[in-house]
């Protein structure tokens, strides 16, 4: 697809990124640093495409996914899925692990960029998904938020600027 077949489409952007990573690695060699990223990378891809999301890159021991604007609960249980996977992941090699997670829905322009033509998403939407915060835990912005049914909301705390919700697990 060419720039011209350029579009702006309005996702549910998940960025799930692998929290204490780096010390979890440290003690790896670089053969069992890249078979853990790449048991990441499967699952990921797995759990995504199960959830209706598509995965548009990865990014060292980080995805960005995404999904229809309606999908934000798809969303977010694409990303506990996530988490459960890799907690197992974890458990199995022994490593104190786990998943961070921002869920952001805004306006991207989606093109097919540089000569490979991978489909990209771009703009401050996703900027805005990248910032949310990072370490353990899922953080959601305010269009994500009001997408919730209210069944749905209790579980989330308001924190401040930007305005994110981070789930309180009871």
């Amino acid at each position: 697809m060419p720039l011209s077949d350029y579009r702006e489409r309005p996702p549910v952007m998940i960025l799930v990124d692998l929290a204490r990573f780096t010390q979890a690695v440290s003690e790896l060699s670089l053969r069992e640093t890249a078979e853990l990223l790449d048991q990441f990378y499967r699952a990921t891809e797995e759990v995504v495409a199960q959830g209706g999301g598509r995965v548009v890159k990865f990014v060292g021991d980080g995805c960005l996914a995404a999904f229809a604007p309606d999908d934000v609960l798809a969303a977010l249980h694409t990303v506990d899925a996530v988490a459960a996977r890799v907690r197992g992941l974890a458990e199995a090699r022994g490593l104190a692990m786990e998943v961070g997670a921002n869920v952001h829905l805004g306006t991207v322009a989606e093109a097919r960029l540089g000569t490979a033509a991978v489909a990209e998403l771009v703009g401050m939407s996703v900027i805005h998904t990248y910032r949310m915060g990072g370490g353990p835990g899922v953080r959601i912005s305010e269009p994500v938020y009001r997408k919730l049914p209210s069944g749905h909301r209790s579980k989330w705390r308001k924190r401040q600027l930007p305005a994110t919700y981070s789930r309180e697990e009871r």
